[in-house]
């Protein structure tokens, strides 16, 4: 668990560093949400299908890339999570792609943890913005956390989170 840990650190303390490096790079693109989730546990979990609640909050380094944390509470289970996540918008090809200035879609790399029953692992998802305005969007997010530390071979999850940037 550790390791895990430790990695997530050193991984938050080169994307900041490399945030810090680049010039162009916002400085106060903050954002918060709350989301509805659903987990789904795989293989030998000892958890089974949980729905709850989590808050997240996260700051974004560059204009692509955002670094995240989030806490869910469940209905016997917590769980804490720190992510990286790099949006597809700041691709070149994305205006032929989707076609739509309002949709972003991202990919999100990560590690989490369940308190309840000690599972930790790395998580990897996708998942998808639809901007209400420019500061309100709805989120949508799934995510696949392999069971490192027990017998359990993945827990997948799925979110609907409504956010606000500042």
């Amino acid at each position: 668990m550790r390791r895990i840990v430790t990695a997530g650190l050193a991984f938050a303390a080169l994307l900041c560093a490399e945030a810090s490096a680049d010039e162009g790079a916002p400085g106060d693109a903050w954002y918060a949400g709350a989301a509805a989730k659903l987990v789904l546990p795989q293989g030998g979990a000892r958890l089974r299908r949980l729905a709850g609640g989590a808050a997240r909050a996260g700051r974004y380094l560059t204009e692509a890339v955002a670094l995240e944390a989030e806490a869910a509470w469940l209905e016997d289970s917590a769980g804490l999570s720190v992510r990286a996540l790099w949006h597809l918008h700041g691709w070149a090809a994305f205006d032929r792609l989707f076609g739509y200035e309002r949709f972003d879609p991202f990919l999100a790399a990560g590690a989490t943890g369940w308190l309840h029953d000690g599972q930790v692992g790395p998580t990897a998802g996708v998942g998808a913005l639809y901007y209400l305005t420019d500061a309100w969007a709805l989120r949508l997010d799934a995510d696949a956390t392999l069971g490192i530390d027990s017998g359990a071979e993945a827990v997948f999850s799925l979110s609907a989170c409504l956010q606000y940037s500042f």
